[in-house]
C-alpha cells in the first residue's frame, strides 16, 4: 500500500499520509461549545492511530439560528480558545493535522434549539414539512461575518485549517441547490449567484486569516434527489467544484446526498459496496487541479489504496471506519489489516446520535467512552476464568480478559466461533461485513492466548473441572415458538434454520415477525418462493430498527411485492393456512401458506443462568443471556465493560 502512506499537502499544510478522518458529529462537546476531555480523548486516539488529518465535527457559527445539536463545538466564545488550543496541541503531538469544520444547518436544524424558527435561502418545506423563513440580506451579511470570525478564532487556537460544510442539504448546500434556493436577489437564480455566499465566505476567511491559511470545501457533487426539481446533479456539481477552485479553495471534499435522498446516499447502510461513489470523485478530480478528498464507503485499506491508484481522489476519507477502529491507519501501515475492527455499516452510530445525543459504535465499545474506558489494567496474574459461549459477547470478554493477564478458557458447543454471526452473515452477500467482524474477534481471542474448546457444550460439571475463579456466561438464547395450534407442524420452521440452510421453503411462504431477522430472512428467500407475506403484531413493520436500515431492506423487498400485514396477531397454523386476528377490529384473517417461518425473537436460557449461579460464586451474565433481543452493539459493549471492570480481588 504505497500510495496510502505517501505524504501530501493541502495548501501549505503537509500531511504524513493520504488518510483523512472526515467530520462526524459525536455529541461530546460541552454545553458552551468547548471541547470536553471525552471529545479530546476521542480525537487523540485517532491521532495516535496514525491518521494524517482530522476534520472535526461541526462548529456552529451562529448562536441564534445555527444550533444543530445541543453539545456542539463553538469558537465564537473567546473563553473556549484555551481548551480548543489544548485539544489541537494534543493532536499535533502525534504528527496529525486538524481542521475545524464550519457549519450552519439551515432548514435541517431543530426549531426548539433555535428560538422556534428556522432560516434558509427560501421558504421551501424541509424534510419534516416545516417551512423556514428566508434569510434577509442583513442576516446573510451577519452570517458571513460569523463564518469568517469562527475561522479567525480557530486559527488563533492553532488549527491547521478550516472546512466549509456545503453538503448534505445544510445551509450553504441549500444556497447552492436550485431545489432549495428560489431567491431572486444576488444570492439566487444563476449558478454564479447560488455559489456567491460560500465563495464570499471563502474569500473573507482568506482575507482575514491570510492567503496561506488552508480552506477546504465539502460539498455534495450530486444530491441524489430526483423528486425535487433543480437539485444538484453530477454535471452541475462539477461546475460548482470548478468555481470553488477558482475562488481559492485549497482542497475539495467530495460528498453527496441531502436529507431528501431516498436511500441514504449520504449515510449508506451496509448494502452499499465500497467505492460505489468513486465515479463522482474521479469526475471532480479530472475537472480540477486542487487536491480532492473523497469518502467512498471505505472499510478496508486495500480498497483505499485502489481508489488512489485509479486516480479517483488524492486523499481518502475514512469516517465511520475511524469510529470502529481508531488504529485503522497504524494497523494498515504495519501490515495488520486483518486486525482492523472494520465498520459493518449498521448505522448504530447515527442511531445513538439521534436517539441519545451521542455516538456509540456496534463494534467498538470504547467509541464515545475513551475518557472512562482507557487501557485496561493488567492484573489477571494467571487467575483462571471460564467463558461459556463463543459468540460476539463471549469472544469479546475472553480476548479482553486474556489481554489483562487472566488464564481464560472459552467453551463453544459448535465447531467454530461466531455464535449468531455465523447465521447473520449469510442473509445477503453484503453481510460479509459480519464475517469480517467474526474473523477479527476470533483473531483477538487467539492473540490474547485464550484456550478455546470447540464442539464442547459447557456444563456446570465440565466448567467446574477447570476450577475457574469466575464464569462469564454468554451461551446465547433460543428462538421463540409459542404454544399455538399447528406450530409444531413440519411446515413451521425457525428463521435461523432457513438462514443456516437446514430448512428449505418454497411455494407460498408466510414470515411471522418483521424485525431485522424476519425482514432479512424474507429478503433472502424472496427470489425462491411463489409468494411472500410478512406478518407482525405491531402496527409498524421494522419496529426498533434504525430508519435507514429499514428503508434499505424494504427497498430491496419491494422488487417481489410481498404482502405486508402489520397489526395482525398469529393465532395458529392450519392445513395450508395461517390464521390471524386483525387487531384493529378483531376480524379473523386467513393467509394461504405452504410454509411458515417464525422470526418471533429469542428467549434467554434462564435455567442455564440459574444452574451456573448455584454452582459458582462469581457469574457474569452477558449476551442474550443478559439482554433479549440481542444486538451486536449491546453484546460487545456489555462484554467489554464487564471484562474491563472485572476486579479479581473483589
Amino acid at each position: 500500500m504505497k500510495k496510502l502512506f505517501e505524504k501530501g499537502t493541502i495548501g501549505n499544510c503537509r500531511l504524513k499520509n493520504r488518510v483523512v478522518m472526515t467530520a462526524m458529529t459525536t455529541g461530546n462537546a460541552g454545553k458552551n461549545g468547548q471541547p470536553t476531555e471525552q471529545l479530546v480523548r476521542y480525537y487523540e486516539e485517532r491521532a495516535k492511530g496514525g491518521v494524517g488529518l482530522i476534520v472535526t465535527e461541526i462548529f456552529r457559527v451562529n448562536e441564534e439560528h445555527g444550533v444543530a445539536i445541543g453539545n456542539q463545538l463553538s469558537a465564537l466564545d473567546v473563553n473556549n480558545l484555551p481548551s480548543l488550543a489544548r485539544m489541537v496541541a494534543r493532536i499535533h503531538s502525534y504528527g496529525t493535522k486538524i481542521f475545524a469544520q464550519l457549519h450552519h444547518g439551515g432548514s435541517t436544524n431543530v426549531p426548539a434549539m433555535n428560538g422556534g424558527k428556522l432560516y434558509a435561502p427560501s421558504a421551501i418545506p424541509n424534510v419534516s414539512g416545516i417551512v423556514p423563513e428566508p434569510l434577509t440580506l442583513e442576516q446573510i451579511e451577519e452570517l458571513k461575518q460569523q463564518f469568517i470570525m469562527t475561522a479567525v478564532m480557530c486559527k488563533a487556537a492553532d488549527f491547521d485549517g478550516v472546512e466549509l460544510h456545503c453538503a448534505h442539504g445544510y445551509l450553504l448546500c441549500e444556497f447552492l441547490s436550485a431545489s432549495s434556493n428560489q431567491r431572486t436577489d444576488q444570492y439566487g437564480g444563476s449558478l454564479e449567484n447560488r455559489c456567491r455566499l460560500p465563495i464570499e465566505i471563502l474569500h473573507g476567511i482568506k482575507a482575514a486569516c491570510g492567503a496561506d491559511f488552508p480552506v477546504m470545501v465539502r460539498f455534495s457533487v450530486d444530491e441524489y434527489d430526483p423528486d425535487h426539481e433543480g437539485s444538484i446533479t453530477l454535471e452541475e456539481g462539477i461546475e460548482i467544484a470548478k468555481r470553488f477552485e477558482a475562488a481559492g479553495a485549497d482542497a475539495l471534499d467530495v460528498s453527496c446526498g441531502n436529507y431528501f435522498s431516498k436511500y441514504g446516499e449520504n449515510i449508506e447502510p451496509y448494502s452499499y459496496s465500497q467505492g460505489w461513489r468513486k465515479a463522482n470523485s474521479k469526475a471532480v478530480k479530472e475537472a480540477v487541479k486542487v487536491p480532492v478528498i473523497a469518502i467512498n464507503t471505505i472499510k478496508e485499506p486495500e480498497v483505499a489504496e485502489q481508489l488512489l491508484e485509479e486516480g479517483c481522489c488524492d486523499f481518502v476519507g475514512v469516517g465511520r471506519g475511524h469510529i470502529a477502529d481508531p488504529a485503522w491507519v497504524r494497523k494498515a501501515q504495519t501490515g495488520r489489516s486483518g486486525e482492523i475492527r472494520k465498520c459493518i455499516g449498521c448505522l448504530y452510530c447515527f442511531e445513538t446520535l439521534t436517539s441519545a445525543g451521542y455516538v456509540r459504535c456496534s463494534v467498538n465499545a470504547q467509541a464515545g467512552r475513551e475518557a472512562c474506558l482507557a487501557e485496561p489494567v493488567n492484573n489477571g496474574d494467571g487467575r483462571k476464568i471460564a467463558v461459556v459461549g463463543g459468540g460476539p459477547a463471549g469472544m469479546q470478554a475472553a480476548s479482553l480478559l486474556g489481554r489483562r493477564g487472566f488464564d481464560v478458557t472459552l467453551y463453544e458447543k459448535e465447531a467454530q466461533l461466531g455464535g449468531a454471526l455465523n447465521l447473520a452473515d449469510k442473509t445477503a452477500p453484503y453481510k460479509v461485513k459480519l464475517t469480517w467482524l467474526k474473523d477479527t474477534l476470533a483473531g483477538e481471542v487467539e492473540r490474547a492466548g485464550v484456550k478455546v474448546r470447540l464442539g464442547e457444550e459447557a456444563t456446570v460439571e465440565t466448567v467446574a473441572a477447570g476450577r475457574p475463579e469466575a464464569v462469564f456466561l454468554a451461551a446465547g438464547a433460543a428462538p421463540v415458538r409459542p404454544a399455538l395450534p399447528g406450530l409444531d407442524g413440519a411446515n413451521v420452521v425457525q428463521a435461523h434454520d432457513v438462514v443456516a440452510g437446514k430448512a428449505k421453503v418454497s411455494g407460498r411462504v408466510v414470515v411471522i415477525g418483521a424485525g431485522l431477522t424476519g425482514l432479512e430472512t424474507a429478503k433472502m428467500i424472496s427470489g425462491e418462493v411463489e409468494s411472500l407475506a410478512i406478518v407482525d403484531m405491531v402496527p409498524q413493520l421494522g419496529a426498533g430498527m434504525y430508519p435507514g436500515i429499514f428503508v434499505d431492506i424494504m427497498r430491496q423487498l419491494a422488487a417481489v411485492s410481498p404482502t405486508l400485514l402489520p397489526g395482525h396477531k398469529l393465532e395458529g397454523v392450519g392445513d395450508g393456512v395461517v390464521r390471524l386476528t386483525r387487531l384493529e377490529d378483531g376480524a379473523a384473517v386467513e393467509l394461504p401458506a405452504d410454509w411458515v417461518v417464525l422470526a418471533m425473537g429469542q428467549k434467554p436460557d434462564s435455567a442455564a443462568v440459574a444452574a451456573f449461579d448455584a454452582a459458582f460464586d462469581r457469574v457474569v451474565v452477558l449476551g442474550e443471556n443478559r439482554r433479549v433481543p440481542g444486538r451486536i452493539a449491546t453484546s460487545l459493549s456489555d462484554a467489554y465493560i464487564a471484562a474491563f471492570a472485572f476486579d479479581p480481588e473483589a
